[in-house]
């Protein structure tokens, strides 16, 4: 483990101006060069990070670097470029400062908390009291005010309780979409509230991947979009593709571009989704139906940085990628249909959206209501479409397999056929009306059992291992079943 002095530059005061304004040398009472001549050997540093914060400084940390190695022979200095589009947004400071110091975790960091803008100053601060790294803060009093015989070097030491703390910053300029601000605020579930609160912590953390697990229709797309609107990429473009629906050539066009000429009808070099959303995020959806090339290829993006348009030169590249699944990856892994060092690269940070049938009924009621007026509105109606009591129970009573997608559409589509009265029970989808009591009778115990069993071997994949989990029942009783009913040659094992 070393110990590692971490600063910014300090472009005011590291640096000497010449009588054009221009650039004129290293100031060697600046506060980098200081701390170096008074108190870098007698804090017993081995190493000094200086940052900067745009590609124009590189000249100037080139100039320091090179004035320290040549005035404290044998020291290690170096300079590293973490970029800020704006030093004064709170939000984007202090999330790059602390993807930075997470990369470094396993060195003693001390930060020069003197250097750089306020913004700079409180971000340091902030990552110290709240990350638990092996962090220390050092100040240092310009040497002209500092009194005989005292030092210019003070450590900023703060109270710590034993009680774990977290900050998430949010600079009020950075407001949420509104579609999304109202749907977290008002119809948002207990179970959806958490998943919300984690993507929220997500997306403080820059360079994160994301996988997103869930079933068709829980809303996946809408959560990716939810983490890059609270990031600092929100300013970026976040580009999405279904991976499933595209052959490897296309997606690997897609996803990496090509140049002019690479392949028949390639007449002119376009670049793909991660070149075109540079900064911000990539949402993959289905991602466990890649081929294992493309697998290998996005394995580079996540470890590297690094794409190859097809035909073209590697490129670097800075998104952020959010992938989604409704597959289980692990068994896919175990199966040889997909790497396991993708599958961990990708599950760094992972979030799990329950299905619509795990709600429970007073949260189910409050979003068909809730949707009832959302399609009012979006389809210009003058009145919210009125359901019978037994119509309505029917729809709670629903499993919706398609889970918050399939009820949109299904109140998408009576608004539009049936607007003008009340909606009874025969205006449902024969689905529905098949697999509910209707007129007080039930269906024979056999029939439910027997679409029951459909209903989840089809959400999960048709594999006997997952489905007899999630009835708590022994895999051979499962496949017995199913052969009572004449299902059993159809699944997969």
């Amino acid at each position: 483990m070393a110990r590692v002095l971490v600063s910014w530059i300090a472009r005011n005061h590291d640096f000497l101006t010449n009588d054009r304004g221009g650039f004129g040398g290293v100031n060697p009472e600046g506060p980098n060069p200081e701390f170096h001549h008074l108190y870098f050997q007698a804090e017993q540093l081995d190493q000094h990070i200086l940052l900067y914060a745009e590609a124009r400084q590189e000249m100037y940390a080139e100039h320091l670097v090179a004035h320290l190695r040549r005035t404290f022979p044998g020291r290690s200095v170096e300079a590293q470029l973490l970029e800020l589009s704006d030093i004064i947004d709170l939000a984007e400071v202090k999330t790059k400062v602390e993807t930075w110091l997470l990369a470094h975790r396993e060195h003693e960091l001390c930060l020069f908390f003197s250097p750089g803008t306020s913004i700079m100053q409180l971000s340091w601060y902030i990552c110290h009291t709240t990350l638990g790294l092996k962090t220390r803060l050092f100040q240092t009093r310009a040497q002209k005010f500092v009194k005989a015989g005292e030092s210019g070097l003070t450590e900023i030491r703060e109270e710590r309780s034993d009680v774990p703390r977290s900050v998430i910053i949010r600079d009020e300029k950075a407001k949420k979409p509104a579609a999304e601000a109202h749907y977290q605020s008002h119809i948002l579930p207990p179970a959806l509230r958490a998943v919300y609160h984690r993507a929220n912590l997500v997306a403080q953390t820059d360079k994160v991947t994301v996988l997103i697990r869930g079933e068709s229709g829980t809303g996946k797309e809408q959560l990716a979009r939810y983490v890059h609107a609270q990031s600092v990429r929100s300013a970026k473009p976040l580009l999405t593709l279904n991976c499933a629906a595209l052959t490897d050539t296309v997606l690997e066009s897609r996803l990496f571009g090509y140049v002019k000429g690479a392949f028949t009808g390639a007449d002119k070099t376009t670049s793909g989704l991660f070149e075109q959303a540079e900064g911000g995020t990539v949402f993959l959806d289905e991602i466990g139906d890649i081929s294992p090339a493309l697998q290998v290829l996005l394995l580079r993006v996540l470890q590297e940085g690094e794409i190859q348009p097809v035909g073209g030169q590697p490129k670097r590249v800075n998104v952020r990628v959010v992938a989604a699944t409704n597959a289980e990856l692990e068994d896919k892994c175990r199966d040889g249909r997909f790497r396991w060092d993708l599958y961990y690269r990708l599950a760094v940070a992972e979030l799990e959206l329950p299905c619509l049938r795990e709600w429970p009924a007073a949260e189910r009621r409050t979003l068909l209501d809730y949707l009832l007026e959302n399609k009012r509105h979006e389809l210009g109606k003058a009145e919210v479409l009125q359901l019978s009591e037994t119509t309505r129970k029917q729809l709670l009573e629903y499993p919706f397999p398609g889970n918050i997608r399939e009820l949109e559409n299904l109140l998408e589509s009576l608004y539009v056929f049936h607007a003008d009265a009340a909606i009874e029970p025969s205006a449902l989808p024969r689905r529905m009306r098949n697999t509910t009591a209707l007129n007080g009778f039930s269906l024979r115990l056999a029939d439910v059992e027997k679409e029951h069993l459909l209903r989840v071997m089809a959400l999960k994949n048709n594999i006997k291992r997952q489905a007899a989990l999630a009835l708590d029942i022994d895999e051979r009783t499962l496949a017995a079943k199913l052969r009572s009913y004449d299902l059993g040659t159809a699944e997969s094992n």
